[in-house]
């Protein structure tokens, strides 16, 4: 017999007038342990039902309209035998907790049809919806005592508001995401005291980080990843990097998702997987080698016995190292798609051929046509802001 799965339903406001038939009708299949009264404020129903939906979804549009934006009704089950099969969804064909999504299917039909209900499908979306509405960690809701409880909840999706503290993000994050904060990560709360906080994070579903961390893209260009996201009161700008973005070979990446570790509260890369990542931005996404990095890299070689010092970096002998470890991986140096990563092809001329996109040479063509005005400029004695 499968273990007991805890899942969602939601009738949104719209559908209400099937309260207590589909009430009673879950009681019989399942078994009920909240029945929650839910409010969302009216000016933040649209961004939660985006956030909650994982679409963006425009203020009054059709299916907000359709589902109503007063109090619905959320209710917390207990599946004591769920059964998976292929089931046709709106995401395609997937394997679906069949007693969950044939039920929502039935009080969809007594509800006039559309999506006047909502109901997990599997474990993955009921651990979202779960925190999502209410900041509940799934585990939780399976080793509850006392069920049936009937209350009223008003507040919006968690982070609506923005977050107390970085702490709370990465509690999010652990328990919705696949993630790790690339670096800087020793020392992460002085990032709040830095002028502009910038927190550099990988993960497999950009989507569903900006959703959980309610980050909002600060540029309207696809390829630039940085989102701002509202802590205690603070701008701070997270960089949600992602497998396929080529930020580091889509290998790598995914290599180093799959062996991270704990670090604290959060979860970060190993500590080859730090070193040599550390050491492939230091060189290939920078113009010129800040010594900030060198200090780390010096610092983090011991722990791989590799005990770098100042004269290591002198003549580059290092990258040695770095080719070294990309080859005997099988990783390759790749062209990142955010244009404004500096992609230092000098550096690995001599590993590999080079061969950069249109967009990244008409990219760095006005670049340095920039930074060619700004040297004239300042000859001049003209001033041209920051």
């Amino acid at each position: 017999m499968a273990e007991k799965e805890a899942h969602v339903f939601i009738v949104w406001s719209k559908g209400l007038d099937q309260r207590k038939r589909i009430i009673k009708d879950i009681e019989q299949r399942f078994e009920i342990v909240q029945c929650i009264d839910t409010t969302w404020s009216k000016s933040k129903f649209s961004e939660n039902l985006s956030r909650f939906y994982g679409e963006n979804l425009p203020k009054n549009s059709s299916k907000e309209k359709h589902c109503g934006t007063d109090t619905f009704l959320s209710v917390i089950i207990w599946d004591n035998n769920p059964v998976y099969e292929l089931r046709e969804t709106s995401k395609g064909i997937k394997p679906v907790n069949i007693n969950m999504f044939d039920a929502k299917q039935l009080y969809r039909d007594w509800t006039g049809g559309g999506h006047k209900i909502h109901g997990s499908d599997n474990v993955t979306e009921s651990r979202s919806n779960m925190y999502l509405l209410f900041g509940i960690k799934y585990e939780d809701i399976l080793n509850v005592e006392e069920k049936n409880i009937q209350r009223n909840y008003e507040g919006d999706l968690v982070g609506a508001h923005g977050w107390d503290s970085l702490g709370q993000i990465f509690e999010a994050f652990n328990e919705l995401t696949n993630y790790v904060v690339l670096r800087n990560f020793a020392n992460i709360e002085d990032e709040l005291n830095n002028l502009h906080p910038d927190i550099d994070v990988l993960t497999d579903n950009k989507r569903l980080v900006a959703d959980v961390s309610n980050g909002k893209p600060t540029y309207k260009d696809k390829r630039r990843v940085q989102h701002l996201v509202m802590v205690n009161g603070q701008k701070v700008f997270f960089d949600f990097r992602f497998v396929g973005d080529g930020y580091y070979d889509y290998k790598w990446q995914q290599q180093i998702l799959t062996t991270r570790v704990v670090y604290k509260n959060m979860f970060v890369p190993n500590g080859k997987n730090h070193f040599f990542s550390l050491m492939y931005h230091a060189f290939l996404h920078k113009e010129k080698l800040i010594s900030d990095y060198v200090v780390k890299l010096i610092s983090h070689s011991k722990e791989l016995d590799l005990n770098y010092n100042n004269r290591s970096f002198l003549d580059f002998a290092v990258l040695k190292d770095l080719n070294s470890f990309m080859m005997t991986n099988n990783y390759d140096y790749v062209e990142p798609r955010d244009l404004t990563v500096f992609y230092n092809t000098k550096l690995i001329e001599p590993f590999k051929d080079i061969v950069i996109t249109t967009d990244r040479q008409n990219y760095e063509r006005v670049r340095d046509v920039k930074k060619f005005i700004k040297k004239v400029l300042k000859k001049l004695g003209i001033k041209i802001g920051n």
